[in-house]
Formats: structure tokens, sequence, C-alpha cells
């Protein structure tokens, strides 16, 4: 099936950083910004499943955990994030494949049958046909990709057995950093990581860096964001998403984005010069 969608995978090793915020405002913003001329997917990978709960969605029972084990077929679970006829936001070209808890025991049963797959056929046994692991999101999402023009991966802050499948099924990294000491560090570690997997051969490469809870008038926030432009460039360093109450208060009112919540705030025309900075690639 012909690849379709640009994917983007929303990463760092490091919890807190505002991954998921991320993750779901650059899918609805993308989603405005080509309304009437394609559609977008968020995928969540995280067994937390905070990113129907940050759009107000209600969830069917089905999800990536049925999708990752091959039970269910990715069409079934994806939710479509429009709540126009519940006099909720509209949102016509944004969709969502969900997560749950049940996340983190299908990957322990992935893992368990790669493993029993592994020794049997060391021993000439005989098993029903495995995807490896790399492969999983290229297999079991292949429609997803074939019909949106983007997907937008929220990843844990473990990865996991997952990490591997991730790097071969995106085209590139988003990875959103909290300007502080340890935030860059961390940062520094995961994208080494990415290297690494380029230098195995696997088409992904760092997008773009999203410095995030930014408090501009600390020295040492500025001293970080240098930091970061002198280790990735200025062209791939967004503009920062400064630290802000109204990010946290709207997938509390109701399941908004900062576009539906404040869309004049600061922090809103922050991640949509992100958006922007995406889409022009």
């Amino acid at each position: 099936m012909e690849k379709k969608a640009k994917i983007y995978a929303v990463v760092n090793r490091k919890g807190g950083v505002g991954k998921t915020t991320t993750a779901v405002t650059l899918g609805h913003g993308l989603a405005r910004l080509i309304e009437g001329r394609g559609h977008v997917l968020i995928v969540d990978l995280d067994p937390q499943g905070n990113v129907a709960t940050s759009l107000g969605l209600a969830t069917n029972g089905k999800d990536m955990a049925g999708v990752l084990t091959g039970e269910v077929p990715v069409e079934e679970a994806i939710l479509h994030a429009d709540r126009g006829q519940a006099n909720g936001p509209t949102r016509p070209n944004l969709w969502v494949l969900p997560a749950s808890d049940a996340l983190a025991d299908a990957k322990l049963s992935l893992v368990t049958n790669a493993a029993l797959s592994s020794v049997l056929d060391q021993f000439g046994g005989r098993t029903a046909p495995v995807v490896p692991t790399n492969q999983l999101l290229q297999t079991y999402l292949a429609k997803a990709v074939a019909t949106f023009d983007y997907v937008i991966l929220d990843c844990p802050p473990s990865l996991d057995m997952l990490g591997t499948a991730v790097y071969h099924f995106a085209d590139e990294a988003i990875v959103p950093v909290k300007v502080d000491y340890l935030g860059v560090g961390g940062t520094a570690r995961h994208t080494q990581d990415i290297i690494q997997a380029q230098a195995r051969g696997i088409d992904i490469r760092v997008g773009v860096i999203v410095p995030t809870f930014v408090r501009a008038r600390e020295i040492l926030a500025r001293q970080m964001l240098q930091a970061l432009i002198e280790s990735y460039g200025r062209s791939r360093v967004a503009v920062p998403i400064p630290q802000s109450v109204v990010i946290e208060q709207a997938p509390a009112a109701g399941g908004l984005t900062i576009f539906e919540y404040a869309a004049d705030s600061v922090p809103a025309k922050a991640y949509w010069r992100l958006v922007e900075k995406v889409y022009n690639g």
C-alpha cells in the first residue's frame, strides 16, 4: 500500500516535558491549517491514554492495544475528534487512535510471543507468523498511513520495545524540551539515540526541538535556550513555548486545545509558529 502520510513522532525519554500537549496541539493545528484539503491522525502510544482525554473524547473500548496485537482493525479503533454535534468544538478533519493501560499488557504479550517464536524457530518448532517488533507500526497502521495526510505519534517517556518500531515508522522526531539543565542534558542523550538509529540505516531525523515551560526572564532559561541553538542549529529550534497556566487550563475546560481555549494567548501564538514550521518543512 503506497505511503501517503507524513509521520512525526513526538518523543523525549524524559517525562514532564509537554509531549502530549505538543502532540495534541500540533495535530489540531495541522488539521486547522489543511481543513478542506486533508486529514490528521494523532496516535497515542502512551498507556496513560491522555490524548483522548485532552480532547474530551470518550473511548469505545477499542484502542491501540488491540490494534498492535492484531485483534482490532485500525479503522475500528480510530475516533473522530469532532464534537460539534454535542455542542463541543468542531474538528472536522482531526482523528485519534487512543490508548489505555491495556497497552502495557499488550506490549508485554508482544515481547513474550516474539521471544517464544525465536526459541521455537531455533529448535525447528512451528509457530504462527509473528510480526517483527520493528515492523509493528508499519504493519498495523498501514491503512491509516495510506488514508491520512499527517500522523502524529504521542510517545511515552519509555519507548521500550516500541522504540525501534517508532524509529522505523516515523519520518521525523519532534522533541519537546523542558528548558532546564536536566531537560537539555536528557535531550542530548535522546537525540543521540536517533543519530545512532540513522547510522543503522533507519530513515528518521530530528526535525524540530521545541523548548517548553520557558520562563524567559530567568537567566538559566536563556542559557539553556542558547545551548539548544548551539547544539541543533537555530533553524531546528522552534519558538519557545512559555510556561503558562492557560496551557494546563485548556484540556481541563472540557477537553479544549490552546487554539480553542485561548487563541490570542502567547502560548497559542508560539504553538501556531510550531505548526507553521512543521507544515513548511
